[in-house]
């Protein structure tokens, strides 16, 4: 992760190294937290879940990843906020403007679909007003990992599933609410 304060000119602590380092594990499960992805692992497994993580920070309104482009991210907001916009052209209701569908918030996830089935982005997202800093897994590390520890790949794809299934019920929610 970025966040280790090493000198200009020190070595990347191997993984092994910094996933029994307790420095790292607090460090790691306070950068997490309460984040749908870590739910339930254990501090030692959300330490080695960190040593594949990349940390990014956007400014308010900056683009994170556009609809129907490929990608092999997924994100956890870590502080601030992503918001999911749909272009209406996209079905064919060509001059209507973007719709803003959700606001995502620290500890949450974005972007499953993608690590999940390899697919293109079904939304665009942003960050929000106050901008982002996210916690991104690049699909590869993040499926190698689970398959190499199937006890936190598990968990992962749990938390993915209940995360998704979570979204889904609200979404009907609001179609039977007749909500926009």
């Amino acid at each position: 992760m970025t966040e280790l304060n090493l000198p200009p000119d020190a070595e990347m602590p191997d993984a092994n190294d910094l996933i029994v380092d307790p420095a790292f594990i607090e460090h790691a499960a306070r950068i997490f937290g309460d984040s749908e992805l870590a739910d339930g692992l254990q501090p030692v497994q959300i330490a080695r879940l960190a040593t594949i993580a990349e940390i990014r920070s956007y400014r308010p309104g900056d683009l994170v990843c556009n609809e129907h482009e490929r990608s092999d991210e997924l994100y956890i907001i870590e502080s601030g906020t992503l918001e999911i916009w749909l272009n209406p052209a996209s079905i064919g209701l060509v001059g209507a403007a973007l719709r803003r569908i959700a606001e995502l918030h620290a500890g949450q996830t974005c972007g499953e679909l993608a690590l999940l089935d390899g697919g293109v982005r079904s939304a665009q997202v942003r960050a929000g007003n106050q901008g982002a800093r996210v916690i991104v897994f690049q699909r590869d590390r993040l499926l190698a990992l689970c398959e190499a520890d199937t006890a936190i790949g598990f968990r992962i794809m749990r938390n993915l599933a209940s995360a998704l299934a979570l979204r889904l019920r609200l979404q009907d929610m609001k179609l039977y609410s007749g909500a926009t």
